[in-house]
């Protein structure tokens, strides 16, 4: 009898966390394609409680604030939706944005709100600084003698390269496909690399 009521207690519980799974989720996509829809990322609770099919008290109850919902909502993206590039040598580097850019023409509108808005820049941060940590430790793991300053500024050009913006910027302005800019980008990356590490690879050639 005791051995009934803990599995039951424990399908239960399974039970009400899969439930609860999925209504965060739900809310999550609802949010997503109510950026989709917006001009501006402006998305109020009710409407976001009305596309989700929940009530206002459930929203407040799966995200508190605005920025627990921001934080899972870019979690999501990444993992889901865009994805996180695994960075484990240079070629991952590049090869990341040329994926990210593909994946990026699948969802323009969701893109472009991620790229222009202060809601898609709250969104992206974390990604980004994620993003800039496993850059770091994959881009000089073969180069040691390359100098801070040089690597500063390497990295900072790789970080305004591997960018949706860039992605953005374009698409609009040079008609180019995802394909396309993910070539044109991760060329310019290869150039960046190449001339950061001349230096060192002159250097090993000195007898």
């Amino acid at each position: 009898m005791w051995h009934t009521c803990v599995t039951i207690t424990y399908v239960c519980q399974m039970l009400r966390d899969e439930y609860a799974a999925q209504t965060r989720q739900r809310i999550i996509e609802a949010f997503i394609a109510l950026l989709e829809e917006s001009e501006d990322g402006s998305i109020s609770t009710s409407a976001l409680a009305k596309k989700a099919g929940v009530s206002l008290r459930t929203v407040y109850r799966y995200f508190p604030s605005r920025d627990n919902l921001l934080a899972a909502t870019a979690d999501w993206l990444n993992t889901e939706v865009f994805g996180l590039a695994s960075q484990d040598d240079t070629d991952d580097v590049v090869k990341g944005f040329q994926v990210a850019a593909g994946k990026f023409d699948s969802r323009p509108d969701l893109a472009r709100i991620l790229a222009l808005t202060r809601i898609g820049r709250s969104m992206r941060s974390t990604f980004r600084n994620e993003l800039a940590v496993r850059r770091r430790k994959v881009l000089w793991r073969n180069t040691p003698d390359i100098s801070a300053s040089d690597r500063l500024r390497a990295e900072a050009v790789l970080a305004c390269l591997d960018n949706v913006l860039s992605w953005l910027t374009l698409r609009e302005e040079f008609g180019m496909d995802g394909k396309d800019i993910g070539a044109t980008i991760g060329w310019a990356m290869e150039l960046v690399l190449n001339e950061t590490r001349r230096p060192t690879q002159a250097g090993k050639k000195k007898p």
